[in-house]
């Protein structure tokens, strides 16, 4: 289970970077419901990329104990 989780969250933070970029940029930002927008999948993004390192964390704990 740990290569799953650990291989979901590089790809989320290959992601958040990605986002990250398009949001600094503007690429594709006509106004401001559309970065809104984005920012709430970047929140999305990194809240994901949190539960996932907590049950990694978890994960690590049981298995040390």
């Amino acid at each position: 289970m740990k290569d799953l989780i650990s291989e979901l969250i590089e790809r989320l933070k290959n992601a958040d970077k990605e986002w990250t970029d398009a949001i600094s940029s503007g690429v594709n930002i006509h106004d401001f419901e559309m970065y809104q927008r984005r920012l709430g999948n970047l929140e999305g993004l990194r809240h994901a990329r949190q539960i996932l390192e907590s049950i990694l964390s978890e994960d690590d704990e049981d298995n040390n104990n």
